[in-house]
């Protein structure tokens, strides 16, 4: 008899457990509740020298959980950088920001509009903040290959179809304040034009790893979309070829060596910066018969960029701007 007593004053704790155990979700305020600004937003680091290794970080609380978003607009350069997340506050911990882009140009020495707005809620926040300056993006962990700043060196051999444009041009850049033109029409090669940046005269002589999966290759190209009339696809084709010196003799030999290629579409308007790991199965495909079929990033003597179309179909352009290896992750990551 006691062990019935028992059980019965036992069953409610078990009901009451299990259905405390069944609510999961959102809350009801969550859910349906009144968006409050309980703390506006603050902006603390609010002039910061990136350069030097400051940041920034935002602040503020809401009376439910909800989906947030700021967007950091360049003044100046037009650059973007967005940081969001879902919670009822906004602190250190999930709006830390170093200076980087979310879409290119990069930020340069400028003001910036802040904006937090929130999903499905028409409340918006917004403030000031001032770059002192932007951050440097060529560090411990980066190979710079060239950004144009000092001009087009004169060491990286280019070959351009005639009528076809290479050239060094001032503003507009997605880094800096210069970037390299490429475009035209050939109506009797796919090729517009190719140029090889010889490592020997990268800008920056660090070794890269020999963690191919470790190593990156960023570019940003400037596209604009131009549709093939006979095709209907985006007319601008972007080659890579990365080609390794294996016995270290400063040649690459088709006939013993390596090379690694990569090839895409610019479909879009604008800068990008287009990340490749070295070890991109899917996209890195070996091109000599005769080589190890290793890759071997610190044994890369040559960078060549193609920019390539098909010769019935008019018109192609795809500018370049800061050729530079990371190591670890892409540079925008």
């Amino acid at each position: 008899m006691k062990n019935l007593k028992f059980l019965f004053l036992f069953l409610p704790f078990l009901f009451t457990s299990c259905e405390k155990e069944l609510i999961e979700g959102p809350s009801l305020n969550d859910l349906y509740g009144d968006l409050s600004i309980l703390e506006p937003l603050n902006i603390f680091g609010d002039s910061a020298d990136f350069d030097n290794g400051e940041n920034i970080y935002f602040t503020a609380s809401f009376s439910k959980q909800v989906d947030w978003s700021i967007r950091i607009l360049g003044l100046t350069s037009g650059s973007i950088k967005i940081i969001s997340g879902k919670s009822n506050f906004i602190d250190q911990t999930n709006s830390f920001w170093e200076g980087s882009s979310s879409l290119l140009p990069f930020f340069v020495t400028e003001d910036c509009e802040v904006v937090l707005t929130f999903e499905a809620h028409v409340d918006t926040l917004s403030d000031i903040l001032n770059i002192q300056s932007p951050k440097n993006y060529n560090d411990e962990s980066t190979v710079l290959i060239t950004d144009f700043e000092g001009g087009f060196n004169p060491n990286f051999t280019n070959f351009f179809q005639s009528g076809c444009t290479k050239a060094l041009t001032i503003g507009g850049s997605g880094q800096g304040s210069k970037h390299l033109q490429q475009f035209g029409t050939c109506s009797w090669d796919w090729l517009i034009g190719y140029i090889d940046y010889g490592s020997s005269f990268w800008f920056n002589q660090n070794t890269l790893v020999n963690d191919p999966s470790q190593v990156f290759f960023n570019i940003m190209i400037n596209g604009d979309s131009t549709i093939s009339q006979v095709a209907g696809v985006p007319n601008s084709l972007f080659k890579l070829e990365f080609y390794e010196d294996e016995n270290g003799d400063g040649y690459y030999d088709a006939n013993s060596e390596d090379r690694y290629d990569y090839e895409f579409d610019v479909d879009w308007k604008g800068w990008r910066m287009v990340s490749i790991c070295y070890n991109d199965a899917e996209k890195l495909v070996l091109a000599g018969t005769n080589g190890n079929g290793v890759r071997n990033p610190s044994k890369i003597s040559n960078v060549r960029t193609l920019l390539l179309a098909n010769p019935v179909s008019g018109f192609a352009k795809a500018d370049v701007d800061f050729l530079i290896w990371s190591i670890g992750a892409p540079i925008l990551n």
